[in-house]
């Protein structure tokens, strides 16, 4: 592996690597907007899919888990 990071994109599934906003490291959340390159706004979800919170989070902070396009873990 080149040890380069997957670029984040909307509806990928992300973990956050710090915390953010109330979520401590390590949340997962599904990217639903992309709007800008440096920031994304992620959904945290509950396991029935409802919705508890939306944060904008630094990309930086973000490590890609499930590619939804693809349907594919990394």
């Amino acid at each position: 592996m080149d040890g380069k990071r997957r670029e984040v994109e909307e509806n990928d599934v992300v973990r956050f690597l710090a915390p953010i906003g109330r979520w401590p490291a390590g949340v997962e959340g599904t990217v639903v907007s992309a709007a800008f390159a440096d920031v994304m706004l992620v959904e945290i979800s509950d396991r029935d899919g409802c919705a508890l919170d939306f944060v904008d989070a630094p990309v930086e902070l973000l490590e890609v888990t499930w590619i939804q396009g693809i349907r594919a873990a990394v």
